[in-house]
């Protein structure tokens, strides 16, 4: 039977346990401490590389500035002559523009000869188209028919004029003001007037 051991009788291996475990260093591969300075080490490095950055896009935009003021400064005077021919070319174009509204044309010319051709009677002869006053056409020619005969062909034509989808708009009143024999009998000269309608301003 063994025989039990005396718990405070020491054993041949005793030593006195001299360490003092909160003051000693810490064991692990990295330490604790090294972990913190290196973040806040790596958080000042980033501050500082950040605010070198912002330095230098201060500084650039700074240079950029002085630069475009001092090329602002030297074509000034280039930029005034510029202001200044605008300034005239544009008093010029509302010259033009006013000079246009005076004279700009209600119709095409060529247009309004091509329609009084295309209207025109096989009997009649057209001898002249001109603007006797403003807004009145007047138009002249003959005819080689009865008196007659040319005043129904004559009165039908200026009907036609009025109606007609392309001349009719123009005028405001398209009368016969003129019929004549003459001294020789064989042909009739008339006159048919076109007033136009006032331009719209």
């Amino acid at each position: 039977m063994s025989r039990n051991r005396d718990p405070l009788v020491l054993s041949p291996h005793w030593h006195v346990d001299c360490r003092l475990e909160d003051e000693l260093p810490d064991d692990n591969v990295v330490g604790t401490r090294f972990l913190i300075n290196a973040a806040f080490g790596a958080v000042t490095v980033a501050a500082i590389i950040f605010t070198g950055w912002l330095f230098y896009l201060s500084f650039n935009l700074r240079y950029q500035i002085h630069d475009w003021e001092q090329r602002i400064g030297d074509n000034r005077a280039e930029v005034h002559d510029i202001q200044r021919m605008q300034r005239e070319y544009s008093t010029e174009a509302a010259k033009i523009d006013q000079a246009y509204a005076l004279v700009r044309p209600q119709f095409s010319v060529s247009s309004l000869l091509s329609n009084l051709g295309r209207t025109r009677p096989e009997q009649m002869m057209v001898e002249a188209i001109e603007w006797s006053e403003p807004g009145v056409i007047i138009m002249r020619g003959s005819l080689k028919e009865t008196s007659e005969r040319a005043s129904l062909l004559l009165g039908s034509y200026v009907k036609q004029l009025s109606h007609d989808e392309k001349i009719g708009p123009l005028c405001r009143e398209i009368v016969l003001t003129d019929v004549d024999r003459g001294t020789t009998g064989d042909l009739l000269k008339f006159e048919i007037a076109l007033r136009l309608k006032p331009s719209k301003s």
